[in-house]
């Protein structure tokens, strides 16, 4: 049996001829080589008082014209999507949200899948730009680099806790250094793997010792104890991380060099962070008031991935936990 397509007009006639000589669906569906729920289809919704080839395929040919998508037709429902879209919220922050706040409306839910096919349909108003990640397809990443940074003193991820893999306890952190364009300028962010929370300042350069020294800034209004282990990139700016042992008491470790996916959930926060921090633009006049502000919006956004909940209140149970 074939791959499904349209019934052909000269399919229809067969159907036609088929019909008025009283034979079974069964047989007509043999004959042209087609399943018998395409023909049991194809007469109940191309006929009237009886089967006519013709009349069928023009009616099968008007079906054929574009479906108007839910979000073309719902103006209110669509303000609302592109209103959140344009504050930042993922289709499925976006989704979820609307099924929260009309529970009984189903005019104003839609999946996140139907927001997405609508969001890159709408090309002249570019608003793929407005979603977290414009990657459309993951970057291959060379071997040809493979040992950039490699220090025997360096502590490598492999022996990190096994706390820190799972994810089974807060206080294990990852952290990477965000570059502006024309690199005339850098904000450090730091991310807990378990609640996704996210902490950093700017600094005015890769120095290592002045990146360090803005890791422990970050973190030191935490509880002594809390911070447990940080794993960076290989980059030379965090050479100085026994300045980062010392003042807080944790483990530093790095991740093996060109590898950024060891680092996934900050690799995930710093596209977060790049909607307000494009990679084209400088952020040269960023002042830490400003990314406080960027970092204070991203820990407040609800996670599907964490059920729902915010980062900035499973830090704030975590927190209580640890003190009591």
């Amino acid at each position: 049996m074939r791959h499904f397509q349209q019934l052909t007009e000269a399919e229809r006639g067969v159907i036609q001829k088929m019909v008025y000589s009283h034979l079974p669906k069964t047989e007509i569906a043999r004959y042209i080589d087609r399943h018998h729920s395409t023909i049991y289809r194809e007469l109940h919704r191309n006929k009237t008082k009886a089967y006519q080839f013709i009349e069928a395929h023009q009616k099968a040919n008007a079906r054929k014209r574009k479906k108007i998508r839910k979000l073309d037709s719902n103006a209110i429902l669509r303000l609302i999507v592109v209103s959140l879209l344009m504050e930042k919220n993922s289709p499925e922050l976006i989704a979820y949200y609307l099924k929260t706040n009309f529970p009984e409306d189903s005019s104003m839910q839609i999946s996140h899948e139907a927001i997405y096919t609508w969001i890159y349909t709408q090309k002249e108003y570019n608003l793929p730009a407005y979603l977290f990640t414009k990657r459309k397809k993951r970057q291959n990443r060379s071997n040809t680099y493979k040992y950039r940074g490699v220090s025997i003193e360096k502590k490598n991820i492999r022996e990190r806790p096994q706390e820190a893999d799972e994810k089974s306890e807060p206080g294990h952190l990852e952290g990477d250094l965000i570059v502006s364009k024309g690199q005339d300028a850098y904000v450090l962010s730091l991310a807990d793997r378990k609640n996704m929370t996210i902490w950093g300042s700017p600094v005015t350069s890769k120095d290592p010792e002045e990146v360090c020294r803005a890791v422990v800034e970050s973190l030191e209004h935490l509880p002594e104890g809390f911070i447990k282990t940080i794993t960076f990139d290989n980059g030379t700016e965090f050479n100085s991380y026994k300045i980062i042992e010392k003042a807080l008491n944790c483990k530093v470790y790095f991740a093996d060099p060109y590898c950024s996916w060891q680092r996934a959930i900050n690799e995930h926060l710093n596209a977060r962070i790049r909607q307000y921090l494009p990679k084209n633009k400088s952020f040269a006049g960023l002042t830490d008031d400003d990314y406080q502000d960027i970092l204070e919006e991203i820990n407040n956004r609800p996670r599907k991935s964490r059920n729902w909940r915010t980062p900035m209140s499973l830090l704030e149970d975590a927190l209580f936990a640890f003190e009591t």
